[in-house]
């Protein structure tokens, strides 16, 4: 298909990615990182996705993630279903925020970065007016 229709990364995709790279060994930020699989013009769903994920993985997840390289392919199968829950985590979460009696996902709600950066952007422009956060945390 030449690229032009492949599908947008979920979630879990930029997760194992990061995790793959080494990237995050360091304690580097999720929204600070550099993907080939995020486009430019996307960047700012993307840190956006990112802060959302950072707000909601626990201690373990989070160590996990940043395990090196090594440790990552030794569990790459541990990997997958970490990267899948926080995944679906975000979506609950979304939905949650905006108000639905079932946060549970559905099956046609992708955790696509781009739809979950531009869900989240929302809930945190509304975030910040209510005043519950300062100006930078807030990019796009």
């Amino acid at each position: 298909d030449g690229g032009k229709n492949r599908k947008v990364p979920y979630i879990e995709d930029i997760l194992i990615e990061l995790a793959k790279s080494g990237d995050l060994t360091d304690g580097k930020k999720l929204h600070e990182a550099d993907l080939d699989l995020v486009n430019r013009k996307d960047r700012s769903q993307f840190v956006n996705a990112m802060k959302l994920v950072e707000e909601l993985w626990t201690e373990e997840e989070e160590l996990f993630l940043r395990s090196s390289q090594e440790e990552i392919r030794e569990s790459l199968e541990e990997l997958k279903i970490i990267a899948e829950t926080v995944s679906l985590r975000c979506l609950t979460k979304l939905n949650e925020w905006e108000g639905r009696s079932d946060p549970t996902p559905t099956g046609h709600q992708k955790p696509s970065f781009v739809s979950v950066g531009t869900r989240a952007r929302r809930h945190f422009i509304a975030r910040k007016k209510s005043g519950e956060e300062t100006s930078e945390d807030l990019i796009g």
